[in-house]
Protein backbone atom coordinates (compact mmCIF):
# COMPACT_ATOMS: atom_id res chain seq x y z
CA UNK A 1 0.00 0.00 0.00
CA UNK A 2 1.42 3.54 -1.14
CA UNK A 3 1.70 6.29 2.26
CA UNK A 4 -0.98 8.76 1.55
CA UNK A 5 0.23 11.63 0.12
CA UNK A 6 0.77 14.97 2.26
CA UNK A 7 -1.60 18.25 1.77
CA UNK A 8 -1.09 21.38 3.97
CA UNK A 9 -4.75 23.23 4.00
CA UNK A 10 -5.68 26.51 5.55
CA UNK A 11 -8.96 27.38 6.69
CA UNK A 12 -11.16 29.81 8.39
CA UNK A 13 -13.71 29.82 10.99
CA UNK A 14 -15.41 32.72 10.69
CA UNK A 15 -18.39 33.45 13.54
CA UNK A 16 -21.29 36.14 13.80
CA UNK A 17 -22.17 37.91 16.27
CA UNK A 18 -25.16 35.50 17.90
CA UNK A 19 -21.65 32.80 17.95
CA UNK A 20 -22.91 30.89 14.62
CA UNK A 21 -19.67 29.61 12.55
CA UNK A 22 -19.90 29.35 8.58
CA UNK A 23 -20.23 26.20 7.23
CA UNK A 24 -19.78 25.55 2.90
CA UNK A 25 -21.44 22.09 2.22
CA UNK A 26 -18.85 20.29 0.02
CA UNK A 27 -19.99 17.90 -2.75
CA UNK A 28 -17.45 15.38 -4.05
CA UNK A 29 -17.80 12.45 -6.59
CA UNK A 30 -16.81 10.40 -3.51
CA UNK A 31 -17.92 12.20 -0.33
CA UNK A 32 -20.53 14.84 1.54
CA UNK A 33 -19.60 17.12 4.13
CA UNK A 34 -19.71 20.92 5.70
CA UNK A 35 -16.62 22.19 6.32
CA UNK A 36 -15.09 25.74 7.00
CA UNK A 37 -14.06 28.16 4.29
CA UNK A 38 -10.88 27.14 2.90
CA UNK A 39 -8.17 24.72 0.89
CA UNK A 40 -5.00 23.84 0.20
CA UNK A 41 -2.15 25.94 0.40
CA UNK A 42 0.24 26.28 -2.70
CA UNK A 43 3.67 26.61 -2.85
CA UNK A 44 5.57 29.72 -1.45
CA UNK A 45 2.30 30.50 -0.01
CA UNK A 46 1.93 31.21 4.06
CA UNK A 47 -1.05 29.48 6.20
CA UNK A 48 -2.55 33.06 6.86
CA UNK A 49 -1.89 33.75 3.34
CA UNK A 50 -3.80 30.50 2.22
CA UNK A 51 -6.93 31.37 4.14
CA UNK A 52 -6.91 34.80 3.50
CA UNK A 53 -7.07 34.18 -0.25
CA UNK A 54 -9.26 31.31 -0.09
CA UNK A 55 -12.14 33.47 1.89
CA UNK A 56 -11.68 35.76 -1.15
CA UNK A 57 -11.86 33.03 -3.93
CA UNK A 58 -14.96 30.57 -1.69
CA UNK A 59 -16.72 33.73 -0.61
CA UNK A 60 -15.86 37.04 -2.23
CA UNK A 61 -14.68 38.42 1.08
CA UNK A 62 -11.68 39.88 3.24
CA UNK A 63 -11.56 39.50 7.19
CA UNK A 64 -8.88 39.96 9.98
CA UNK A 65 -7.90 36.56 10.50
CA UNK A 66 -6.06 35.78 13.92
CA UNK A 67 -4.25 32.10 15.12
CA UNK A 68 -3.69 29.24 14.26
CA UNK A 69 -6.35 28.59 17.06
CA UNK A 70 -6.75 25.05 16.39
CA UNK A 71 -4.60 21.88 13.73
CA UNK A 72 -6.65 18.73 12.94
CA UNK A 73 -5.27 16.10 10.49
CA UNK A 74 -7.19 13.40 8.55
CA UNK A 75 -7.01 10.98 5.77
CA UNK A 76 -9.20 10.38 2.70
CA UNK A 77 -9.21 9.15 -0.54
CA UNK A 78 -9.57 12.24 -3.49
CA UNK A 79 -9.66 11.11 -7.29
CA UNK A 80 -7.76 7.47 -6.47
CA UNK A 81 -5.41 8.99 -4.04
CA UNK A 82 -4.95 8.47 -0.80
CA UNK A 83 -4.37 12.15 1.05
CA UNK A 84 -2.83 12.94 4.34
CA UNK A 85 -4.16 16.28 4.88
CA UNK A 86 -3.11 19.13 7.76
CA UNK A 87 -6.10 21.54 8.24
CA UNK A 88 -5.00 24.48 10.10
CA UNK A 89 -6.97 26.84 11.49
CA UNK A 90 -8.07 30.71 11.65
CA UNK A 91 -10.27 32.57 13.60
CA UNK A 92 -12.38 35.81 12.29
CA UNK A 93 -15.35 37.62 12.58
CA UNK A 94 -17.84 38.04 9.83
CA UNK A 95 -21.14 39.16 9.89
CA UNK A 96 -22.41 39.88 6.74
CA UNK A 97 -24.60 37.78 4.01
CA UNK A 98 -22.56 34.61 2.56
CA UNK A 99 -22.69 34.50 -1.15
CA UNK A 100 -20.40 31.31 -2.86
CA UNK A 101 -18.31 32.80 -5.63
CA UNK A 102 -16.07 29.64 -6.57
CA UNK A 103 -13.50 30.75 -9.00
CA UNK A 104 -13.34 27.41 -11.05
CA UNK A 105 -15.81 25.35 -12.08
CA UNK A 106 -14.49 22.26 -10.49
CA UNK A 107 -14.83 24.14 -6.97
CA UNK A 108 -17.95 26.00 -8.12
CA UNK A 109 -18.91 22.54 -8.68
CA UNK A 110 -18.16 21.18 -5.21
CA UNK A 111 -19.22 24.20 -3.10
CA UNK A 112 -23.01 23.22 -2.99
CA UNK A 113 -24.25 25.43 0.16
CA UNK A 114 -23.23 28.12 2.54
CA UNK A 115 -25.20 28.66 6.19
CA UNK A 116 -24.51 29.45 9.64
CA UNK A 117 -24.44 27.32 12.20
CA UNK A 118 -24.98 26.95 15.94
CA UNK A 119 -22.69 24.69 17.86
CA UNK A 120 -25.75 22.43 19.21
CA UNK A 121 -26.00 22.02 15.58
CA UNK A 122 -23.18 20.57 14.81
CA UNK A 123 -23.33 18.19 17.79
CA UNK A 124 -26.89 17.17 16.87
CA UNK A 125 -26.65 16.88 13.07
CA UNK A 126 -26.15 13.39 11.38
CA UNK A 127 -24.30 15.06 8.38
CA UNK A 128 -20.24 14.78 8.09
CA UNK A 129 -18.55 17.91 9.90
CA UNK A 130 -14.98 19.02 9.93
CA UNK A 131 -13.30 19.19 11.53
CA UNK A 132 -14.96 16.50 13.78
CA UNK A 133 -14.92 18.35 16.69
CA UNK A 134 -15.52 21.73 15.83
CA UNK A 135 -18.00 21.97 18.29
CA UNK A 136 -15.22 22.13 21.05
CA UNK A 137 -13.06 24.11 19.06
CA UNK A 138 -16.30 26.86 18.68
CA UNK A 139 -16.57 26.47 22.51
CA UNK A 140 -12.69 26.99 23.87
CA UNK A 141 -12.22 30.40 21.29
Amino acid sequence: MTAPKPRQAARAILRDGAGRVLLIRFVLPNMRFWATPGGGVLPGETLLGAARRELHEELGIAVALEGPVHTSVGIFEFEGVLIENTDTFFAGFYDGIPQLTGTTETESAALQEVRWWTPAEIENTAEAIFPRDLAAVLRRL
